[in-house]
């Protein structure tokens, strides 16, 4: 079990207040611009600068399905995303 594992469990279960970052909350908010990281743990400990503690928990259980079928990593479907008039798609070619 790796961070984001762990991270979740002690959010979700406990209401401890962290972040869990897999590869669908990595993409997404580096895809936003809202990070700029390489890493999904380099992006976790940008969220923790950023992220207002209140969303911490919560940002796994909404981007990760929105990582899985709109922004996904290889043919993102931007053209039905209902976020694509702000998003600068950073790195979609």
């Amino acid at each position: 079990m790796g961070p984001k594992c762990a991270h979740l469990a002690l959010g979700v279960a406990l209401g401890y207040p962290c972040i869990s970052v897999d590869i669908h909350v990595h993409r997404v908010t580096n895809r936003w611009g809202y990070v700029t990281t390489k890493t999904p743990e380099k992006t976790m400990a940008a969220l923790e600068q950023k992220l207002p503690k209140t969303y911490w928990v919560e940002i796994n259980r909404l981007l990760v399905p929105f990582g899985q079928h709109i922004c996904r990593g290889r043919s993102p479907r931007c053209q039905t995303c209902p976020l694509a008039y702000m998003c600068p798609q950073l790195g979609v070619a």
